[in-house]
């Protein structure tokens, strides 16, 4: 209470923004814009734990086998005791809604701290939670990507501002269990405050913490996960970088030993522009802190990507990049602040300027095509689609649009179209997001089930089709 008190205007900003995006993504679920992957994925996962089989899923095409062998992602485990109060897609949306605004409460308690003074510390927070490309990933599905903010921010307030080093390794740890490869980015981020002289016994111990979780997580825990679902042990996501060696440790290796060729195979200038849209905003003044170099490693492997969105930092790929452009921006200012000039009038004026365009430049470039109407209008759809759903029974396999899939009570036999094989129902409509397919095939699939002597319609309500297999 006393907190809320003394920050009366951001707590009540942050409560607004949490109402207000906790609406949106209600209505972009049912309005449909939710999908199979990636939502009923983790959905699913979570679930599945509960019965005892480590965060297994069916949407990776080798059948029911632990996410883990994907990406190995241990936070899953801490939100399925949730799972026994309220589950399902909601819940995961609404939790990644306030996991990414009470982010802002680390980032303001930091500002305040370094800008001495609630004003421009509320800037700061503002900015963050109208930062485009943080929202861009917030409303796509659900992703554990969208915690890091959370966590580093809360690690590096305790450690630099409340020196308490037990909670720092908390929040360090719950970092590392988000993603394998957020172990290397939380490696750099140590090393960083062992350079920028924060805490420096405390920093390298949780800098051998991440490099003994990394090699763990690449060396010996995916290859067993993978080895569960009859693959190979080998890390699929290193494929790209197979000409550098056969292995995490070799990759690193030779990466560090030549860094002209890794400058070269980034092919980081044709990727460069997509970086405006993390920089413009903020005006660049990121730049003017070597703690910006932190964003390295996360640009690094997107670039070397094989998936476009991927090494363009579009939707939830840049949350690696967030905290450090945050924390750099925080040092920069800070800099800026302490600097006295001849005349203190004008500095200060100049000061007041920057911190109000700051504030203009987040809401210019906020995500206001969220307001539109028309990004939900599919929600006219869901009476209709909740009706056919109860044709569905409850233990029957199904294969089903990815859209219509989190909408659908979870299920043992369960595929994501274009995959038919073995449903005994077939769900699906043509006036939705067809991915993965277009909408040419999936009208095909609709004239090819209609011609079918082993397939009768269920239901043909507008676009939305449902097919029953005939059993013979």
């Amino acid at each position: 209470m006393v907190f809320y008190r003394e920050n009366r205007f951001f707590c009540g900003f942050l409560m607004a923004w949490l109402l207000f995006f906790s609406l949106l993504r209600t209505l972009q679920h049912f309005s449909f814009d939710t999908n199979a992957l990636d939502l009923s994925l983790f959905d699913y996962a979570i679930s599945s734990t509960l019965k005892g089989q480590a965060l297994a899923e069916p949407f990776h095409g080798y059948g029911w086998g632990s996410l883990l062998a994907i990406h190995f992602t241990p936070t899953l485990f801490f939100l399925a005791p949730f799972y026994l109060i309220w589950q399902g897609p909601l819940f995961l949306l609404h939790l990644q809604v306030l996991a990414v605004g009470l982010a802002a409460v680390p980032l303001y308690l930091l500002a305040r701290e370094e800008l001495e003074g609630k004003r421009p510390a509320l800037v700061i927070a503002v900015s963050y939670l109208l930062f485009r490309p943080l929202i861009n990933g917030m409303m796509y599905d659900f992703h554990p990507e969208m915690f890091f903010p959370l966590f580093i921010f809360s690690g590096h307030y305790f450690l630099t501002v409340r020196k308490n080093n037990f909670l720092f390794f908390l929040f360090i740890l719950l970092a590392l269990f988000i993603k394998e490869d957020f172990a290397i980015y939380v490696f750099f981020y140590c090393l960083w405050l062992l350079h920028a002289g924060e805490q420096r016994k405390t920093a390298l111990k949780a800098a051998f913490l991440c490099a003994v979780y990394a090699g763990l997580a690449f060396a010996l825990f995916i290859p067993h996960f993978r080895q569960q679902i009859h693959a190979s042990s080998a890390y699929e996501f290193l494929s790209r970088w197979e000409s550098y060696g056969n292995n995490f440790w070799q990759i690193a290796r030779h990466g560090l030993l030549h860094p002209i060729r890794l400058l070269h195979d980034v092919k980081w200038l044709t990727n460069l522009p997509y970086l405006a849209n993390y920089f413009l905003p903020l005006m660049l003044i990121p730049l003017l802190d070597p703690a910006i170099l932190l964003i390295l490693p996360p640009l690094a492997i997107g670039w070397l990507s094989r998936i476009p969105l991927m090494s363009s930092f579009g939707l939830y790929y840049g949350a690696a990049l967030v905290p450090f452009l945050f924390l750099a921006l925080l040092r920069a200012l800070a800099k800026q602040r302490q600097r006295k000039g001849k005349d203190a009038a004008r500095e200060k004026t100049k000061w007041a300027w920057g911190l109000n365009l700051l504030l203009i430049l987040s809401l210019v470039n906020f995500k206001w095509n969220l307001l539109a109407p028309a990004k939900y209008r599919n929600i006219r759809f869901y009476p209709a689609v909740r009706d056919c759903l109860k044709r569905i029974p409850a233990q029957a396999a199904l294969a089903a649009q990815s859209a219509l899939i989190p909408h659908v009570s979870k299920r043992r036999a369960i595929t994501m179209l274009p995959e038919t094989a073995g449903a005994e129902y077939i769900l699906f409509h043509m006036g939705m997001n067809p991915w993965p397919l277009d909408r040419d095939r999936l009208r095909a699939l609709d004239g090819r089930l209609q011609r079918s002597p082993d397939y009768r319609c269920l239901c043909r309500t507008g676009a939305l089709r449902l097919y029953r297999k005939i059993m013979i």
